[in-house]
């Protein structure tokens, strides 16, 4: 019996829609972002991921009518929740601000929007996504996109459409992906108390694309809890 070679280096991506396209059609289920918590474990795979961006992209063309090049704020953890706005956002061809100002912000229920924001919607810690609290002000993001298909619109977003805006940065699609590449072997694991914001919504919501591979995020907990989880190293 013949054994088939071992398979080469995935090709780079020439943006994130084509990444994350491609992920969801050869990695299926398994692992992309896995949350640790005190007694608690959360999984989440790449088809689901690729679904909640599909939603939201839905959401943002369809009801905010946002168009590409339009600045999205984010203000979250690092976690899928995270990772499924902002891929939803690049599908579309917006802007994701970490810092700045934008009209539609997606923001997590225990922190405040940004001054300028017309349109809040939440993200929360329980397992879809949704806010815990009773009197959070702000249409759940998570049920804001769920009548909507899993199945994405056409692509907006391209290679070398702005993607990313932090205070005193900036990078389109092609250069965050290059930015991720330079290091995407093995499984990362981050601490969501530490991790620059950037680098944090990198290793959710970039590196699983172009490694196949999880990030494990540590919230609250040290990291004997990921001591099962075969991190190979750590941001």
């Amino acid at each position: 019996m013949q054994l088939a070679p071992p398979p080469g280096p995935r090709p780079t991506p020439p943006d994130l829609v084509v990444a994350l396209r491609d992920a969801a059609d050869t990695l299926g289920h398994r692992p992309a972002v896995t949350l640790l918590r005190r007694g608690r474990r959360e999984e989440q795979g790449m088809a689901s991921l690729a679904q909640w961006a599909a939603k939201g992209s839905h959401l943002l063309e369809a009801d905010l009518l946002l168009e590409p090049g339009d600045r999205l704020a984010l203000r979250a953890p690092v976690g899928w929740g995270a990772a499924a706005v902002a891929l939803a956002a690049w599908w579309a061809g917006l802007v994701v601000t970490l810092d700045g100002d934008a009209e539609v912000a997606v923001v997590h229920e225990d922190l405040d929007p940004p001054p300028g924001a017309v349109d809040v919607l939440r993200l929360g810690d329980a397992v879809d996504g949704s806010p815990l609290g009773e009197d959070v002000a702000g249409e759940a993001w998570a049920q804001a996109v769920q009548s909507f298909p899993d199945h994405p619109p056409p692509a907006r977003g391209h290679g070398q459409a702005a993607a990313l805006q932090w205070a005193g940065g900036a990078a389109t699609q092609r250069e965050l992906i290059d930015r991720v590449g330079a290091d995407a072997e093995g499984t990362l694991g981050v601490d969501a108390a530490t991790i620059h914001p950037v680098e944090g919504l990198l290793a959710v919501a970039v590196r699983p694309l172009l490694t196949g591979r999880p990030t494990v995020v540590l919230d609250g907990v040290d990291r004997e809890a990921a001591a099962g989880e075969r991190v190979t190293h750590w941001a």
